[in-house]
């Protein structure tokens, strides 16, 4: 859950619900994801935390045994900062994870994460958050799989990072290759009049020469 998703659970505008109340609930519950910009929580941590309960949860009030006479019943919630919903190495294959994440798992950088994305090396993903995410268990068999192009994380065939960039249109090359039937122009002429350095004149001007033979 987002903070925004925190504060809707609780019936207050997200800055109201941060200036209250965040502190003290950052305190207390992880983030699943640190250091990310976004921050995130785990859904039954903060159901845990509204309702005012411990975690990890305590048992069932049948399987407690009951305190000793003269004790205080032991307290739901101590106040300390709460272990991680999902202890290390008790990973579930439903997890959702980022590029990042994602990219940890394959060895590869997130970059390439997106990319393998978009050439159906990865599946697409599932869009939540504004952002893309990849089930551990679909990174894992990826992980796992015998075509190994994660290995060797060079670009392959069909990669959108292979595509060549797209000519930028510079309406001064097409008026440049006008002017230039009327009259010829130097590169000084060009730089003059588009107060630009001797290179860019030279450039443009040759761009505008070729335009002119087509």
């Amino acid at each position: 859950m987002t903070e925004d998703d925190i504060a809707t659970a609780t019936g207050l505008p997200v800055h109201t619900w941060r200036r209250r109340h965040a502190a003290a609930f950052r305190t207390r519950v992880p983030v699943v994801n640190p250091g990310e910009r976004l921050r995130l929580y785990d859904e039954e941590q903060v159901r845990a935390y509204l309702d005012g309960m411990s975690w990890p949860p305590i048992a069932n009030d049948e399987d407690q045994e009951p305190a000793a006479e003269g004790q205080e019943p032991l307290a739901e919630d101590d106040g300390n900062a709460w272990p991680m919903a999902v202890p290390e190495g008790e990973e579930h294959p439903e997890d959702l994870l980022t590029d990042k994440e994602t990219a940890n798992v394959l060895g590869i950088r997130d970059a390439t994460v997106r990319a393998y994305a978009t050439t159906g090396y990865l599946p697409a993903g599932t869009e939540r958050h504004g952002r893309t995410w990849w089930p551990r268990r679909v990174a894992e068999a990826r992980r796992d799989a015998g075509d190994q192009h994660h290995q060797t994380p060079g670009r392959k065939p069909g990669d959108p990072r292979n595509r060549a960039p797209r000519p930028r249109h510079d309406p001064r090359i097409e008026e440049i290759a006008e002017l230039t039937t009327r009259a010829p122009l130097t590169t000084a002429d060009v730089a003059q009049r588009y107060g630009v350095g001797e290179r860019t004149a030279q450039r443009l001007l040759a761009a505008a020469r070729t335009r002119s033979d087509d």
